[in-house]
Order: structure tokens, then sequence, then C-alpha cells
């Protein structure tokens, strides 16, 4: 009884109700890297393919798309903890007089972002656009078209994937930095949709007979894997480690493997751009970097120094830490969902075909490991100054696609413990009436202390 009620709590008042805090009361471009996940979007909406140079690209875009994203009390937002002017920003909020004069503007710095992820958000500013809305109104516009469309694609997923996996695909979607991301212009909305996605349809896969698997659903789980690939820049591409977590027939495995292998390899082109840059860097040398991990076992200290140092981190903004990193939730916030973690896992059971073998259970965790790696890798290398051994950089955030795989495997191996006698179940009867309260409750604080948050940053 109490995992049904609190399910349906989650589903249908946690997540939407923070989903419109997160859109509506956050600031524009007071959530990570938003403004240019704005000018992206914009540039893409004005017909923005690619960078055709080196440098000194420059796009014409409208003077009123300028001036926003040069807002003064916005940027003191973004660089401090000021609180937002409100009357002045309810005055840009409905301001009609509009400056369409097109000026020059440079897009060197989002050359290397990849174009896929923006489509939706390029839509929206495309019809801001020919509806006239102003700047503001747009973005706002934009934050609820991505939140509206992530939820409803997570409902779809949530309706799809088997029973045993439900509880682990609404932990993740629920974590507020999700809500947070999912309900921006980031690319991160559709690189967690599709990272759910491509959960959905592995799990789904492994309960269902091996003999009649066809190359058609071999080519669904690479396209989705090339498309969640293609919407990130550089750095996740351990991630198709993931796919020998089904059974693989040899012939559509290979004919997939090569469609998939030059796609991608074509499709991260526009990666260079990120390595000249760093490459001309004269703070951060990446070949230096390299050196300094390949000799006397560097590698490792770096690895040991960064989870060690930065794993509390890691975890709490996973959770949520929001803005420019400088406010999160309460301690008992975090508390509980450290608490819905640990439930998740207690009562995510297998039976029969639902059940990892233990080959495929060492496959998930050297999966999981070698993508940590080569974020944290890739962070200490293009990221990371000199004089230090802890990789700067990485968030909690860039992890949230691997959650559900880390359910999966600790879930895994508490279904192993239970086999050898190492735990033993405990239930026990509560009331439905005392489940219900406790639910409710347990959502209103968790609502209340995300308005909260949120406000006392902003207001």
């Amino acid at each position: 009884m109490f995992k049904r009620s609190l399910n349906k709590m989650i589903l249908y008042i946690l997540i939407p109700i923070q989903l419109f805090i997160f859109t509506f009361l956050v600031p524009p471009f007071q959530k990570p890297d938003e403004q240019a996940h704005f000018e992206q979007s914009l540039i893409i909406s004005k017909g923005f393919v690619s960078c055709d140079k080196k440098s000194n690209n420059t796009m014409p875009i409208e003077k009123k798309y300028v001036d926003f994203i040069k807002t003064p009390y916005l940027d003191l937002l973004t660089h401090g903890k000021g609180k937002l002017p409100v009357q002045m920003f309810l005055k840009d909020l409905f301001f009609t007089k509009q400056n369409n004069q097109k000026i020059n503007f440079n897009i060197n710095h989002l050359c290397s972002f990849p174009i896929v992820s923006y489509l939706p958000q390029a839509f929206v500013l495309t019809i801001s656009s020919l509806i006239k809305l102003n700047p503001v109104v747009s973005l706002y516009l934009g934050r609820l078209f991505m939140a509206v469309l992530g939820y409803l694609w997570f409902l779809y997923l949530f309706k799809k994937i088997t029973k045993n996996y439900k509880l682990i695909l609404l932990f993740t979607f629920a974590l507020p930095m999700t809500l947070h991301q999912i309900s921006s212009l980031s690319y991160d909305m559709i690189h967690i949709m599709l990272g759910l996605t491509f959960f959905t349809l592995i799990v789904n896969n492994r309960v269902k007979d091996v003999m009649n698997h066809a190359p058609t659903k071999y080519f669904k789980m690479f396209f989705v894997l090339f498309l969640f690939l293609l919407s990130k820049k550089i750095g996740y591409e351990a991630f198709i480690l993931f796919l020998f977590l089904i059974p693989f027939e040899i012939k559509p495995m290979i004919f997939s493997s090569l469609i998939f292998g030059s796609f991608l390899f074509i499709s991260k082109l526009n990666g260079f751009f990120d390595l000249q840059t760093a490459l001309a860097n004269s703070e951060i040398n990446p070949l230096r970097q390299i050196t300094f991990l390949l000799s006397n076992l560097n590698i490792i200290n770096v690895l040991a120094a960064t989870t060690i140092q930065r794993s509390g981190f890691y975890l709490q903004s996973l959770i949520g830490i929001f803005g420019w990193l400088e406010y999160g939730l309460d301690p008992l916030s975090y508390l509980l969902y450290g608490l819905f973690f640990i439930y998740v896992i207690f009562n995510t059971n297998f039976v029969g075909k639902y059940i990892l073998s233990k080959k495929k259970n060492i496959l998930l965790f050297i999966a999981l490991f070698v993508s940590y790696l080569f974020i944290l890798l890739l962070a200490f290398v293009f990221n990371t100054e000199k004089n230090t051994i802890v990789a700067h950089g990485v968030q909690g955030r860039y992890f949230i696609p691997f959650v559900p795989f880390i359910i999966l495997l600790i879930a895994q191996i508490k279904y192993y413990l239970n086999m050898n006698n190492f735990h033993k179940k405990i239930s026990f009867k509560v009331s439905p009436i005392f489940t219900n309260i406790l639910s409710v409750l347990v959502v209103i604080y968790l609502i209340s202390a995300t308005f909260f948050s949120v406000f006392n940053r902003y207001y």
C-alpha cells in the first residue's frame, strides 16, 4: 500500500510541482550554462548548422536577443549571490517594444555544441519569434515546453518499462537535479531522457525470449544509443559498453556496430573545435596532463584523490546543488532522497528471467567503472590546471544517466546475497491510513523545501 501511494504522490504531485518551481521560479540563465544553451537554441532557430572556420564565426541576430543575453542584473546573479530586482525584471518580462535590427553576434564558443539536442528548444524559439514574443517570455516558454516534453516522455517510459524496474526509473527522474535540468534549455533534457530510454530498452529486452530477437530490435537500441551520444559533447563514449548486458546475435550486432561506429565518428568531428581550443590554452595543457598521468602511476593517484575528495560533492550535486553550484537543499531533504534510494534497492526484486547472470553483472560493473574513469580523466586532461591531482569540472548531474544502471547493479548484488542467506527479508504490516499520511507529509515537505531553497536564493 505504501509503495502504491508513494508512487502516485511522486508521479502526479511531487514531480509536476517541482518542475513548475524549477521552470518559473528560477530566473533566466541561473541554471548551468543556460545562457550558452539559449544562444545555441537561438542560432539553430535562425538556420545555423555548423561553423565553417576556426575563428571569427559570426551570425546576424536581432538586437533584442543580444540585449537580453547581456542583461546586467542577470550577469550579477550568475557571478554573485545577489537577489533578482523583481520590478525591473517584471518590466522586461512584459516589455513589448522590441528592437529587431540585426547585429553580428560571435558564435565561436558555440561551434562544438551538439545540434540534435537543441532541436526542440530551437522549435519553440522559432514559434516565439513568429508570434513576436519578447526574449524573456521566449526563454520561459522554452523551459515549459522542455519540462512538459520530458514529463510526458517519462510517463510513456514508466508505462512501458517492465514492472520490476519501475521504481528505478521513478527515482532517477524524481531527483531534484534531474527536474532542474529537464526544465531548462540545456541539452541535458534530451541527454537524460535518451539515457532513460536506453535503460528501458535494455531491461525490457532482458525479459524476452532471446531466440525471438529481431535485427530491428538491435537497430532500435543502437539508434537510441547513437542519439544519446550525439546529444552530448565528447565524454560518454564508454556508455556503449552497456550494450553487452543484452544477449546479442552475431550478425545483427556486426551490422549495427558498423553503421553505428561510422556515424558516431562523423558526428564527433565537431569536437575538434574543443580540442583545438584546449591545445591553445596556456593554463591547461592536455599533452602535459597526459604525460603526467602516464608517469609514475599518477593515473591511480589522480583517480583516488579525486574520488576521495569529491565523492561527497558528487553525491550531493547528483541529488541537487542548483544555480551555479551556490545553493542546494536542506540536510533533511538529502536524507529523504537517500532513504528513497535505499527503499528502491530493497523493493527492486528479481525472479527467473529478470536476473542478470554473474558474468553480466561483472560486465555491468566494468561498464560503470570505465565510464566513471573516462569522465574523470577527460576532466583532468582538458579542464584541470597543473599542480593538482584532483580533476576539476565534474558534477553529480553528469552521472544521472548512470543512476538506473547503478541501482540495477546494487539490486542484483542484493539478490545474490539473499540467495546466500546474507540478508533476510523483514516484512511487517502497516496501516494504510498511516502510509498515506506519511506519503503526503514527505511529498509536502520536499515540495516546500525546494520552493524555499529557490525562493531564498533569488528573492
